[in-house]
């Protein structure tokens, strides 16, 4: 068994394969990118004559979660996934329930340590908790 890509096994294929680490930075640097583009946009548009930060990084982690959330649960894929040709998947290799994307949407909500589970393991803690893995579509 490789420990980098260990196999999960699925109802619909004999082995589901996780991506590895470096896809899985294209698709946060991809889809952080657009969050930023987003985020500020909606801050300068809405709040940008009034003096309230907390207020933008509330507004900041709102998009962040509807971001996930809504394209993770109709395809189980964001613009990142859809440009690595991944796709979010139930470990079972089943697909995304809407109750997994949004435990996957919130733990992303965790500044840093979220990123930083990675360093310790080859499953970040959005994925270990809401009991899910990103494939590849090939």
């Amino acid at each position: 068994m490789d420990p980098i890509n260990p196999r999960i096994s699925s109802p619909s294929d004999s082995s589901v394969v996780p991506v590895g680490k470096g896809t899985r930075f294209i698709n946060a640097l991809v889809d952080g990118f657009l969050i930023g583009i987003a985020s500020n946009a909606v801050s300068y548009a809405v709040l940008r004559n009034m003096n309230l930060p907390s207020l933008g990084i509330l507004v900041s982690l709102a998009i962040q979660f509807f971001y996930y959330y809504m394209q993770e649960k109709n395809a189980g894929q964001t613009i990142g996934k859809r440009l690595t040709n991944t796709r979010a998947v139930m470990a079972d290799g089943s697909p995304l329930t809407d109750e997994a994307a949004r435990s996957r949407s919130l733990w992303r909500l965790i500044p840093l340590i979220d990123a930083l589970s990675f360093l310790f393991s080859d499953v970040g803690w959005h994925d270990k908790y809401s009991n899910t893995r990103v494939v590849s579509n090939r």
